[in-house]
């Protein structure tokens, strides 16, 4: 009886997840269309065919199916850039095929990524903010970790910049491609992009001095997402390493004690004020595994720890 009960629940969670998705993709495409402000409810629902009071079974307003929107399109590019990082490829070569996941996207997405681009300018409430900042959070941290594993020692204090430069190629094209319809080759772009980062590291080799004196991460969570506090941050960055090590290739008994430090590290940080010296000294439990290194010093910066 229960696993009947089970199985009836399970299909109806799936049934609701099919029908959440056919409402997502018609509002995008209307959103596209004719923008946020002037799609209405009646036109998203007449597009996917259901009734407006079934609507509101699976979205409780329009604002909450526009965030909607953009965690589904998100979480589809952050489960391929997960793919990308579990892949043995040379550091290189994964740094380029991450550089290349927005283009990718963009083949397949283009009504989201139109949308995305409007809502860079105009956030519609704190909420989108929110997950727009995290979002660019999580992508930064993708990009100064892969740095490192590239260059090492000789980007140290130059993530910043090269990290602006690899922003601003990015969104430019991207701006290009799809809202000024040029004819450009995407698949080229990432190449691109990383001989143009090759340049700067050979430049700061060369003794130039870097322009991002502050920290990058940082300086973009502020301005995007400044409502989320350092502990919302840090809980941020224990997500990102938690789905990392899903993917790595370690014992049962590893991934086991590793995510117990991961669930110490993630209670510590519900409470109002963390205890510093055990969430110190559990963050060094985490020293073997090389991929957290920079999640490490993210999470020490923000919570104003030393690293042992």
């Amino acid at each position: 009886m229960v696993i009947h009960k089970n199985m009836h629940v399970e299909k109806v969670r799936l049934m609701k997840a099919r029908k959440q998705k056919e409402i997502i993709e018609s509002a995008i495409k209307l959103f596209a269309e004719n923008g946020f402000t002037n799609t209405s409810i009646q036109e998203i629902v007449n597009d996917c065919g259901i009734s407006k009071g079934a609507f509101y079974n699976y979205f409780p307003s329009k604002e909450a199916l526009h965030i909607a929107i953009f965690e589904y399109y998100f979480e589809q590019m952050r489960a391929r850039t997960l793919e990308i990082d579990a892949e043995q490829l040379p550091p290189r070569e994964k740094l380029v095929k991450l550089l290349n996941v927005p283009f990718e996207q963009l083949a397949q997405q283009k009504d989201f990524f139109m949308v995305y681009m409007r809502e860079q300018s105009f956030t519609i409430n704190k909420e989108l903010r929110e997950v727009m900042g995290k979002t660019q959070f999580e992508m930064l941290t993708w990009y100064e970790k892969n740095l490192k594993k590239v260059y090492g020692d000789k980007v140290n204090g130059y993530t910043g910049d090269i990290i602006m430069l690899i922003e601003g190629i990015r969104s430019s094209y991207l701006a290009a491609i799809l809202i000024q319809n040029s004819q450009i080759d995407a698949t080229l772009v990432p190449t691109f992009i990383m001989n143009r980062i090759e340049d700067m590291v050979s430049s700061f080799e060369n003794g130039e001095e870097p322009i991002m004196k502050n920290n990058l991460l940082d300086l973009f969570t502020n301005q995007s997402c400044s409502s989320l506090n350092h502990h919302e941050k840090a809980s941020s960055l224990l997500a990102d390493m938690k789905e990392q090590l899903e993917v790595m290739n370690f014992s049962d008994a590893q991934k086991e004690g590793l995510t117990g430090v991961l669930a110490f590290l993630n209670s510590e940080l519900q409470k109002p004020s963390i205890e510093k010296y055990a969430f110190q000294g559990m963050l060094a439990n985490l020293k073997t595994v090389k991929e957290f290194d920079i999640y490490r010093e993210k999470l020490a910066s923000l919570l104003a720890i030393e690293l042992l």
